[in-house]
C-alpha cells in the first residue's frame, strides 16, 4: 500500500493498495496515481497492505524517523477506557440485556477501566454512573485495581434504560437495558 503525503505538514494526501498488473501485483506509483500534479512536496510511503488502515484510519499515524521523515505507519497511543458488562440475562438475544420491571429486580454492573496498553489500571479512578431509568445502588464508585460494580434497581415501568460510567479524560461507556413485564408464570 502507497501512502502519499504532503512533506511540510505530513498530512494524508491519498492512499493505494497494490494494483494487479499483467498477472502480478505491485505498488502504485505517485506518477500513476497523480499525472498531472505538482508533486514537487510530496513524498511517499509504502506499508504492508492491511484492512486495519481502512477499518481504523484515525486510529493510525506516520512512524517518523530522527529527521522528522515518515518511514512507516503506527497506532496512535489509545486514552484509558472503561468497559460496562452485566450479570442481567440477554433472553430474546438482541444485544440488550433485560430486568424485570417490577421495582425489585436487580442487575450487577461491572465497570472495567484499561489503561492505553489494554492493562487493568493500577491506579484508582474515580467513575460516576449515570442512569436514564431504575435505581443505581451508587451514583460515585471508585475503581480499584481497574475494577468497580454498582447495581441497578428496576423500575415497575416498562422502558429502555441506559446507564453510562464516566471518568475524567476517558470516553463515556454505556450499557442499554430493557425493563420488561414480568413473566406471570415467575413467581
Amino acid at each position: 500500500m502507497i501512502i502519499v503525503y504532503d512533506k511540510e505538514t505530513h498530512n494524508v494526501i491519498g492512499i493505494a493498495t497494490r494494483v494487479f498488473d499483467n498477472g502480478r501485483l505491485r505498488e502504485p506509483s505517485m506518477e500513476e496515481l497523480y499525472p498531472h500534479v505538482d508533486r514537487s512536496n510530496w513524498d511517499c510511503v509504502f506499508v504492508e497492505d492491511h484492512p486495519k488502515y481502512a477499518l481504523e484510519p484515525g486510529a493510525w499515524k506516520f512512524k517518523v524517523d530522527d529527521k522528522n521523515k515518515p518511514v512507516g505507519v503506527e497506532r496512535k497511543p489509545q486514552p484509558p477506557r472503561i468497559m460496562l458488562t452485566t450479570d442481567a440475562p440477554d433472553d430474546d438475544g438482541d444485544g440488550i440485556p433485560e430486568i424485570n420491571a417490577d421495582g425489585r429486580s436487580t442487575a450487577i454492573i461491572n465497570a472495567t477501566v484499561m489503561d492505553a496498553r489494554g492493562n487493568l489500571m493500577r491506579n484508582h479512578v474515580k467513575l460516576m454512573f449515570r442512569t436514564t431509568g431504575g435505581t443505581l445502588s451508587r451514583r460515585y464508585v471508585t475503581a480499584r485495581r481497574g475494577k468497580a460494580t454498582v447495581e441497578l434497581r428496576s423500575t415497575q415501568e416498562t422502558i429502555l434504560v441506559t446507564v453510562s460510567a464516566l471518568a475524567e479524560g476517558m470516553k463515556t461507556a454505556t450499557l442499554s437495558f430493557e425493563f420488561l413485564p414480568p413473566d406471570p408464570s415467575d413467581p
